[in-house]
């Protein structure tokens, strides 16, 4: 009986841990995501660059992150934000419809995004990794701009027309 009482006790004190662990580490992850995009909704890019994982795509692997200085990466972000802007492409919603787990443990949250470009409202999908405690954007469904306000640190940036040229 004293044994069945331990185990018992034991399972109720290690159990809620595991619980409670993906609870918070999945907060977390919410809480960061939302706060990169009300930041890009309220075009406080600053404040969206400090909250986005910066990475160079060409041949490196991403975690390996970028070999930008930060003040360069900075410079680099605001040259695609001045992009975006030169296409009147705003960010204007965005929702967290699921959290999808793969390998058990490792999780990405699937959104919805609604952006304006030109006038005209268009909504994607796309998928957003926390790491490092910064938002990876991990793949996107159609948006051809996403990669201008991504953490993507080694993509062209056309030269923009001007608006009404």
């Amino acid at each position: 009986m004293k044994k069945i009482i331990v185990v018992i006790l034991l399972f109720l004190l290690v159990f809620p841990r595991f619980l409670f662990t993906e609870y918070f580490a999945e907060r977390e992850m919410k809480m960061i995501t939302t706060n990169y995009y009300q930041a890009l909704i309220d075009e406080d890019y600053l404040t969206a660059f400090e909250m986005l994982y910066l990475y160079d795509a060409n041949g490196r692997h991403p975690v390996d992150g970028t070999t930008l200085s930060n003040q360069e990466a900075k410079e680099f972000y605001m040259k695609k934000v001045a992009f975006l802007q030169a296409q009147q492409y705003k960010m204007k919603d965005f929702e967290i419809t699921k959290i999808r787990y793969e390998d058990g443990h490792t999780a990405f949250l699937e959104m919805k995004v609604e952006v304006e470009q030109s006038g005209q409202r268009f909504e994607y999908a796309e998928t957003v990794h926390v790491w490092e405690g910064k938002v990876w954007i991990m793949g996107e469904e159609k948006d051809p701009f996403t990669k201008y306000r991504d953490g993507r640190m080694n993509v062209d940036i056309p030269i923009a027309p001007v608006n009404g040229a």
